[in-house]
């Protein structure tokens, strides 16, 4: 019995070691040769793997060109960059999971390791970061490459921009800077205001030495998909009128767990259900937010969006499971249109969200619209199960209406969020889809003729930020933040196309006729030349993108003041839209126009 344990400890070891021997050799091999992109991950995990995986398929479609390479980080070293090569050192260095090795491999990655990784390096000694971690073939690999992408996506946000801050030192990535197209940095870690400031101020760096850094917030992302989904879109639950554009009936949200992912989810509700009734009035809104640490987290909301008001944004510090939480369920079951479930715990996520579905298909009056439950997956492991359940439980609907008659049946949905196919991918982390779709939205508003790329590059790029301060005399810290203001408005202009088409009921013969509408609007005016139905619509439409316009700035923080200043966070056209002048109103009209074009 010992000999044969033994005997399979030793297999073990042998195919680990085996592994990390061949990936050593195959690197050492790559390292010969010129002109190939490397992506670089360091620290292996569930992340790590999620992206490796989604850029394999899209090297698979581009022939190949691009290095996967993987650092195995070991983390518990004590801070140690090197171990002696005795039998422990054989055997700490297989920190990798045998699941995770057949994952890389199956994607063509690249292993090597090392001990604790970049924030272990004291850079004033010696800014050789990959030599003092023994990591020799893998710099000779970035010193070949043409293009490179380093990615540090653990849990411990801290750890990553340290690391990141670190690998800016490294003399031979700096030399790749200055020599080739721009390398980057992506870092998982919180979008919130320290870190903001930080990305926001590497994009812009006047150090051209050093590598750009971008933040993956993985609760950012999940809010994004949803963005990006038609049926998850807040103007799929109510019930719009395509004639005027309008709604005509308020929206009401839950958000139970209001952590990273939860506040996200508000911003997306908050800006995406600003609609306006048949008396052009804003359609009213109210999110009920859950917490049991609400009494911990409530200042700094408040303070953070100081023009939202407390009847819109409710904050109730609870848990799921007290008397006061279903009473509130309770009372609001036959106004809510949407709830978002982000306990940042599957088990419990998924308990509450089958509750909630059971609890409204029993009360809901079914001549609502649609209820629609979203639950955010933070474990891989658990996607098979909470999508098996979801699809049971929106069968049973079907069923229901089998055994009833159909004015009976309530309009009750859950939906998945934030699954592995949608959150750490190519589109969503490299390339950046979103911001490639407002560099398209940009170039149409504009009507420039300058490609997206250029005409982006002149509006938002670094030349601009010095004209802004040579021109406004401002800090410039205050012109990346302004710049980076209206970059979001962007991309929100390009997310928001949708609802806006959802809310005219669009067909594309309706959009031919409107899109020779829009060609003859005089510039600075909001005078469209047409029938009064067709004329109602769009104006309709001009008004409700103003009310998006003012939802997401009061999210950032802005109050209404009688000057626009980024200082203060005052903007003048934070009020009703007829009390604008023309030129001013026009710009909602051009929002308008360009989606139509789109």
């Amino acid at each position: 019995l010992h000999f044969f344990a033994a005997f399979i400890t030793f297999m073990f070891i042998f195919k680990m070691i085996g592994y990390k021997m061949k990936c050593k050799s195959n690197l050492w091999y790559q390292s010969l040769f010129w002109g190939k992109s490397v992506h670089l991950f360091w620290g292996v995990n569930d992340a790590s793997i999620l992206l490796a995986e989604d850029i394999s398929k899209v090297n698979e479609k581009k022939g190949g060109k691009e290095i996967l390479i993987c650092v195995d980080v070991d983390e518990e070293c004590e801070n140690n960059c090197h171990k002696k090569p005795t039998l422990s050192f054989l055997t700490n260095s297989i920190t990798i999971k045998e699941s995770e090795i057949s994952r890389l491999e199956k994607n063509g990655a690249y292993v090597d390791h090392c001990y604790n990784g970049p924030i272990s390096v004291d850079i004033q000694k010696n800014d050789d970061i990959f030599g003092q971690l023994d990591l020799n073939t893998i710099k000779r690999v970035l010193k070949k490459s043409t293009s490179l992408n380093i990615y540090f996506l653990s849990n411990d946000e801290a750890n990553n921009i340290s690391s990141a801050l670190i690998l800016q030192e490294d003399k031979h990535l700096k030399d790749l800077v200055t020599k080739k197209s721009s390398p980057t940095i992506f870092v998982h870690a919180r979008r919130d205001s320290y870190n903001e400031v930080f990305a926001h101020y590497s994009q812009y760096a006047t150090d051209g030495e050093k590598m750009k850094i971008k933040v993956v917030d993985s609760a950012y992302l999940s809010i994004q998909s949803l963005k990006q989904d038609d049926k998850a879109l807040p103007v799929d639950c109510v019930k719009p009128n395509p004639q005027t554009g309008t709604v005509d009936t308020p929206f009401t949200a839950m958000v139970v767990g209001f952590g990273a992912t939860g506040q996200e989810a508000f911003k997306f509700l908050y800006e995406f259900s600003a609609f306006i009734d048949s008396n052009k009035k804003k359609t009213p809104f109210k999110c009920y937010a859950f917490d049991e640490k609400m009494d911990k987290i409530e200042g700094l909301v408040r303070a953070k969006m100081p023009a939202i008001t407390e009847d819109e944004l409710i904050l109730i510090n609870t848990s799921v499971d007290s008397v006061e939480f279903w009473g509130r369920v309770k009372l609001q079951i036959n106004k809510l249109n949407y709830v978002v479930v982000a306990l940042n715990n599957d088990a419990l996520g998924m308990s509450l969200a089958v509750n909630l579905f059971k609890y409204a298909l029993r009360y809901r009056k079914p001549s609502l619209p649609e209820l629609k439950i979203m639950l955010r997956c933070y474990d891989r492991n658990n996607e098979k199960r909470m999508k098996r359940v979801k699809e049971k439980l929106n069968d049973s609907i079907a069923c229901f209406v089998d055994s009833h008659p159909i004015n009976d049946v309530p309009h009750i949905s859950i939906q998945i969020f934030a699954t592995s196919d949608t959150l750490f991918t190519y589109e969503n982390v490299v390339s950046n889809l979103t911001l490639v779709k407002a560099k398209e939205f940009n170039k149409i508003y504009e009507n420039s003729s300058l490609s997206a790329e250029d005409l982006w590059k002149k509006c938002f790029g670094n030349s601009k930020i010095d004209e802004m301060m040579k021109n406004k005399h401002m800090s410039r810290y205050h012109a990346i933040y302004e710049i980076n203001t209206k970059i979001s408005q962007n991309i929100s202009n390009a997310l928001h196309c949708k609802t806006k088409l959802f809310l005219m009921g669009i067909t594309s013969e309706h959009l031919n006729k409107l899109y020779t509408i829009i060609k003859d609007r005089k510039p600075k005016t909001t005078k469209y030349i047409c029938g009064q139905q067709d004329k109602t619509l769009l104006l309709n439409l001009a008004q409700i993108e103003h009310e998006r316009w003012i939802a997401s700035h009061k999210l950032m923080g802005f109050k209404y003041g009688v000057t626009k200043d980024y200082v203060k966070k005052q903007h003048k056209c934070m009020c009703d839209l007829g009390q604008l002048d023309e030129e001013t109103q026009s710009y909602d009209c051009n929002v308008v126009d360009t989606t139509i074009k789109l």
